[in-house]
């Protein structure tokens, strides 16, 4: 039985460079014990507790891309059987069906897409909900963040983010990972120090303001909001400090717009 441990997060160039070695060697998963250096998987069998370290020259393998993007996406998710079940399904694409993932009814093929699926859904979450606030960095503007992401979802996102605000200079900080732009390079910091991010700023009171003024009480429908903006953002988002008291008022201020369109 091999043992590999997994040290970096989330983990694919590292997953990767050891499961081309295992597929060249052609270890099966079931002789694989994949770890990470946060959860520890149980090793029922014993192991030799090795650690995988890249001596080889790497092997080529011929891998269909839809298939590698599935899986760095799959290896983006929180949970610690996602290097297994990888590694598996690579392991089948090689030895036994290169087209396995359009099999849509394989075990396998349905926990990674299952995977993959919760891991985009969590970059788009970090864009749609991730609010910067301005502080003055060594004389300059500088925007932070802080997110919380379910997943490892921030290195997804970070292409999205250069190309939006290519000229700001801007931090987003997550429990597990910091990026930092300057407008020319990008530099990535772990385990980053939540407390540099500011509790407010001088223009976090116009958002408000234009948030409230915006805010259509005869269009609210507080499940679906729910659904799309759970309250575990919140505490992130400026704006949410409203909603509770808009909702309350919501019906007050529907009957006071309908009263007011039918003077005219």
């Amino acid at each position: 039985m091999k043992t590999i441990t997994i040290t970096s997060i989330p983990g694919f160039d590292e997953w990767r460079e050891a499961s081309r070695e295992c597929i060249a060697e052609r270890i099966p998963p079931e002789h694989i014990i994949w770890q990470s250096a946060h959860s520890v998987q149980n090793d029922l069998f014993g192991s030799d507790d090795e650690q995988c370290e890249s001596k080889r020259p790497r092997s080529k393998l011929s891998i269909p891309k839809p298939t590698l993007m599935l899986l760095k996406y799959a290896l983006c998710h929180n949970d610690d059987k996602r290097f297994a079940l990888c590694y598996r399904v690579l392991w089948r694409v090689v030895y036994e069906n290169k087209q396995l993932i359009q099999m849509k009814t394989d075990d396998d093929v349905i926990q990674l897409f299952a995977m993959a699926k919760a891991v985009k859904r969590d970059a788009y979450k970090m864009s749609a909900f991730l609010r910067f606030r301005e502080l003055n960095l060594e004389g300059q503007e500088h925007f932070v963040a802080w997110y919380e992401p379910e997943h490892f979802s921030l290195e997804i996102k970070l292409n999205f983010f250069q190309t939006r605000f290519k000229n700001m200079r801007w931090s987003i900080l997550t429990p597990y990972r910091a990026a930092h732009w300057d407008t020319e390079t990008l530099v990535l910091e772990d385990n980053p120090d939540p407390s540099v991010v500011p509790d407010d700023d001088r223009i976090e009171k116009y958002w408000l303001t234009y948030y409230a003024n915006i805010f259509n009480p005869a269009r609210i429908k507080t499940s679906a909001m729910l659904n799309q903006m759970p309250k575990k953002y919140w505490k992130n988002m400026p704006e949410t400090s409203l909603i509770d008291d808009m909702i309350k008022q919501s019906d007050a201020r529907a009957r006071k717009m309908i009263n007011d369109g039918n003077k005219h």
